[in-house]
C-alpha cells in the first residue's frame, strides 16, 4: 500500500507547470531567432519595415503575448485553478480547526 502525499503531488505538479512553461520559453526564444534572421535575410521586403523586420514582428508578438499568459498563469499563483486549491485549502484548516474545538 503506498501512502499519499499531497505535498509531495503538489511539489511534482508544480515542478511540471516549470518545465512546460521553460520549455514554451526557449521555443519561442528559439523560433524567435530564426524568424528575424530569415526576415533580415529576405532582401525583398515592401517597404513597410519597422525596425528593420518586414514580417517577423507579427509572430514574434502574436506568440510573446501567449508566453506572457504563460508566464501569468505559471508565476502568478497558477491562475484561477491555482487560486481555487489555495482557497480550499485555506476553508479546510479553519474547519479543522472548528471541529478541534466543538469536540
Amino acid at each position: 500500500m503506498t501512502v499519499r502525499d499531497p505535498a509531495l503531488e503538489r511539489a511534482r505538479k508544480r515542478a511540471k507547470e516549470l518545465r512546460e512553461f521553460y520549455g514554451h520559453l526557449i521555443t519561442y526564444v528559439l523560433v524567435c531567432t530564426l524568424l528575424v534572421i530569415i526576415d533580415l535575410a529576405d532582401k525583398s521586403a515592401s517597404g513597410t519595415e519597422l525596425i528593420g523586420l518586414s514580417w517577423a514582428y507579427w509572430p514574434i508578438f502574436g506568440w510573446g503575448i501567449a508566453v506572457a499568459i504563460h508566464a501569468f498563469k505559471t508565476f502568478a499563483g497558477g491562475g484561477v485553478g491555482g487560486w481555487e486549491e489555495r482557497k480550499a485549502e485555506e476553508l479546510y484548516e479553519k474547519e479543522k480547526q472548528r471541529d478541534l474545538v466543538d469536540h
